[in-house]
């Protein structure tokens, strides 16, 4: 439908109907099928056509009687792309990218409710002759158009845009599979909002996940580096040096790789672990007794797991705290909290001895903004524990149950929380502080004993500390990022380790290719019972 007309511009937006006709007609036309398209009477389409002619607009083929755009529209244009910013900033960038991925690599903008390429890169030398056409992609169903929704500020409402924008804010990348597959990364301003979006088309049927993650890791450093702000890779990761060896008290369970493995459970009913794959959101089990592992795929991204004393479990996520069977799939939603942050999503859960249930958020991207603890009555009473914590992971506890332990991603520290008579936190001490070298603690379990086993992400492995935070044991893993952890199997004599490789640098996937995989380790100590939630 053609936009009403502008009052006194009546010829001018006549004209401009005929350039554009002609311009998205897909062959040069005949004087006849342009004026069945604009409309015009015989008279006036004729001198239309004769000025743009005149200014080079509009070129009249002898050969053929056709009309055709003129130089000066492909002169203009050429200009306006030589003077954009937004081409000149990630000219560089899809270059490398191209030779790197051996892949033409887009620059797309967002027009309307659509995607268009306005730059690209071919890899080929030989192809720089060839004209490639670039078709418009409607915005919601394709990578770009997910990448550049991910990264809109939180009050324009996008980020509730459904669980593909939700996994490309986690990512800081889209993957869209369809008649064809891509990876995009948005591109920002210098106010944060996105202006771009740099794309590479796969073939769905020849790429593994796991390519097209790598891929969408290498998108999103080059995104960030395009934007003039390195500090818009809120996902990087320094890992440590890699360790000589594994130790021996090791095993890696052929469970299949995690994109990022959280939140393990010991449900000691039917001598299975379960846990959660968060950004390719998936219940995860796994059965010791016959060995069978199973991946049930969830509708968003899914960070928290907690048994109940029913047998169901809850999923805290996205859209809130669910009750979840897992016989049929079937969720109740119980409560959000936080259904006024659309850009925040739980990601732990925990249970204390009174059955009461312990959920942290953080930002759905990943980013230092900040979240809130809560604990869950198993009335459904809602208390803020923790008014302000950055991408907290899952809540411990002393035997004696006067203290509370808690990982903070945001700063690398692992802290302990003095309890008052009610079980509210106080005053907190530091237990351990992560660096570059050893890693970040992030996921925790407490052994029988009351030591705090802590998840070193980007460490290579898993320290025991003492209530002190005196370092008791290193156990070196295979994987430098693992995420969490949980006590299990007979007599709780088994300490399993989820990781994750979507948190990795490039190029971490073939160093460690174990990484993501489920990993148990005999720790010499048992753990304490896994607590239900007691709804």
């Amino acid at each position: 439908m053609q936009s009403p007309d502008v009052p006194g511009a009546q010829a001018l937006v006549r004209g401009l109907d005929v350039l554009l006709a002609i311009g998205a007609a897909p062959a040069p036309m005949r004087f006849s099928e342009l004026r069945a398209a604009v409309d015009l009477p015989k008279a006036s389409l004729h001198r239309l056509l004769a000025a743009l002619q005149s200014r080079g607009l509009v070129r009249f083929e002898e050969h053929g009687k056709r009309y055709s755009l003129g130089s000066r529209v492909f002169d203009l244009a050429r200009r306006t792309l030589d003077q954009s910013a937004l081409i000149r900033a990630t000219k560089p960038e899809l270059s490398r990218l191209s030779r790197q991925l051996k892949r033409a690599c887009c620059l797309y903008v967002k027009q309307g409710e659509e995607v268009f390429v306005l730059d690209f890169e071919d890899p080929d030398a030989s192809q720089s002759r060839v004209v490639r056409v670039w078709p418009r992609l409607h915005a919601e169903s394709s990578a770009p158009g997910i990448a550049l929704a991910a990264e809109m500020p939180a009050e324009t409402d996008v980020v509730s845009g459904g669980a593909a924008v939700s996994q490309a804010r986690a990512l800081g990348y889209a993957i869209h599979v369809g008649q064809g597959t891509s990876v995009a990364a948005a591109v920002v301003d210098s106010t944060g909002y996105p202006v771009g979006a740099i794309c590479c088309q796969f073939d769905r049927h020849s790429e593994s996940m796991e390519a097209l993650h790598e891929a969408g890791r290498l998108l999103r450093e080059a995104a960030a580096r395009a934007s003039g702000n390195v500090a818009v890779a809120t996902h990087d990761t320094v890992i440590g040096p890699q360790p000589a060896e594994t130790d021996p008290s090791v095993s890696v369970l052929d469970t299949g790789r995690d994109f990022m493995g959280e939140n393990p459970v010991w449900c000691d009913r039917e001598a299975t672990l379960i846990w959660l794959d968060i950004l390719a959101p998936a219940l995860r089990e796994r059965n010791l007794g016959s060995g069978e592992t199973r991946r049930r795929v969830l509708d968003d991204l899914t960070g928290g797991l907690a048994l109940t004393e029913s047998g169901k479990l809850l999923l805290a996520g996205r859209q809130g705290i669910h009750l979840f069977l897992r016989e049929t799939g079937a969720a109740t939603l119980l409560f959000d909290p936080e259904k006024h942050k659309p850009q925040n999503r739980f990601n732990s859960a925990s249970v204390d001895a009174q059955g009461a249930l312990w959920v942290g958020t953080m930002p759905v991207d990943g980013s230092s903004g900040s979240g809130a603890l809560y604990r869950i009555g198993a009335d459904l009473s809602v208390e803020v524990m923790l008014p302000e914590v950055v991408l907290p992971k899952n809540v411990g506890w002393s035997l004696d149950g006067r203290e509370m332990y808690l990982s903070q991603g945001g700063d690398a520290r692992l802290m302990a929380y003095a309890l008052d008579a009610e079980g509210r936190p106080g005053n907190a001490r530091l237990l351990v502080q992560g660096n570059a070298d050893i890693g970040r603690p992030n996921g925790i379990a407490v052994d029988a004993e009351g030591c705090i086993w802590v998840a070193m992400i980007g460490g290579w492995s898993v320290h025991r500390y003492a209530p002190d935070g005196t370092l008791l044991r290193k156990i070196t893993l295979p994987v430098p990022m693992p995420t969490a952890l949980a006590f299990g199997g007979r007599d709780l004599g088994q300490l399993f380790v989820t990781s994750t490789y979507l948190r990795m640098p490039a190029g971490y996937s073939s160093v460690s290719p174990q990484a993501g995989n489920l990993i148990v380790v005999d720790p010499g100590v048992t753990g304490v019972p896994m607590r239900r939630f007691g709804l």
